[in-house]
């Protein structure tokens, strides 16, 4: 008799992020308000991979399972982030907001409040001491491969509603040498191309009741910040984003709003992949009440 086997899916790596995060106060509806903060409670990162991939926070001790706490450099033992490096995970997860773009340069933030005039003050963030998650990881591959968003969920214990606003980024750096040091593996940046940057807006779908109101329905474009700036107007329906074309700009990446679009290909070697996650607040969901709320993020990442 002739047998005939199903071939099963092989995931060959696989980081799971988990961020616990529990919401102090509430806000009013405008992303901007600075009353509107997300205190870090945990987090846990843990990147396994069998044959054919190796991670690494520091270029020079490989493995196949990484910690928060090796990611954020707090731990002493060899698989420690790099020293100097720019990694953080923020004790309060605020508003934050790119349009991702680069050219020898980092993605660059921005967050701000509301003034007594009720418009908008922007202002620009570094990575470190932001109130956005950001960090290197290394992907050492034997050959061209493709490193993908698994089945990420973002879920929030007391509103659901606040997930929709959320983002996940991983921007392909380029190459690096094994063993670098900090100014080596810093001045290995991304450039222009679109594909080599994806942002995940995992609930994209879905709105909050009120931005619903206001007529938000399906997958909306979002026009992320592009520079910091004072007293500015919201927008004339959305009254909790910024319009005004001197400020926002069309996203400069792949936007992915379903897992099997969020996808980065990374060269045979040693790759510096930066990974961002944030509330992105120029978007129409990124208001509400969400005092006393728990967030969860369960980022996957895979790899064929």
């Amino acid at each position: 008799m002739k047998k005939t086997f199903k071939k099963r899916a092989f995931i060959s790596a696989i980081a799971m992020l988990i961020v616990s995060a529990i919401v102090l106060t509430s806000a009013t509806y405008a992303w901007f308000s600075m009353a509107k903060r997300v205190e870090v409670e945990s987090m846990e990162l843990n990147v396994t991979s069998p044959e054919g991939i190796q991670i690494s926070a520091n270029t020079s001790a490989f493995t196949t399972k990484l910690t928060a706490d090796e990611i954020s450099g707090t731990t002493t033992t060899r698989f420690s982030a790099y020293e100097g490096n720019m990694n953080n995970i923020p004790g309060t997860l605020k508003p934050s907001s790119s349009v991702f773009a680069t050219n020898g340069n980092l993605p660059k933030f921005f967050d701000g409040s509301i003034n007594d005039s009720g418009k908008m003050d922007i202002y620009a963030r570094s990575d470190v001491d932001s109130g956005f998650v950001a960090f290197d990881l290394f992907v050492k591959v034997k050959a061209e491969t493709v490193v993908k968003f698994g089945s990420t969920k973002i879920t929030c214990e007391g509103n659901p509603e606040l997930p929709t606003a959320m983002r996940v980024a991983l921007v392909n750096c380029g190459t690096v040498a094994e063993k670098a040091d900090a100014a080596a593996i810093q001045s290995v940046l991304p450039g222009t191309d679109k594909t080599k940057k994806v942002v995940y807006e995992v609930d994209a779908a879905n709105h909050t009741a009120a931005a619903s109101a206001l007529g938000a329905g399906g997958i909306m474009t979002t026009s992320p910040l592009k520079a910091a700036g004072l007293n500015i107007g919201t927008n004339s329906t959305y009254n909790n984003i910024v319009s005004n074309v001197t400020y926002i700009s069309p996203l400069e990446a792949t936007l992915a709003t379903s897992s099997s679009q969020a996808r980065v290909t990374v060269a045979a070697g040693i790759t510096r992949v930066r990974v961002y996650m944030w509330m992105e607040g120029n978007d129409v969901d990124c208001a509400n009440d969400v005092a006393g709320a728990t967030l969860n993020f369960n980022l996957v990442l895979e790899i064929d």
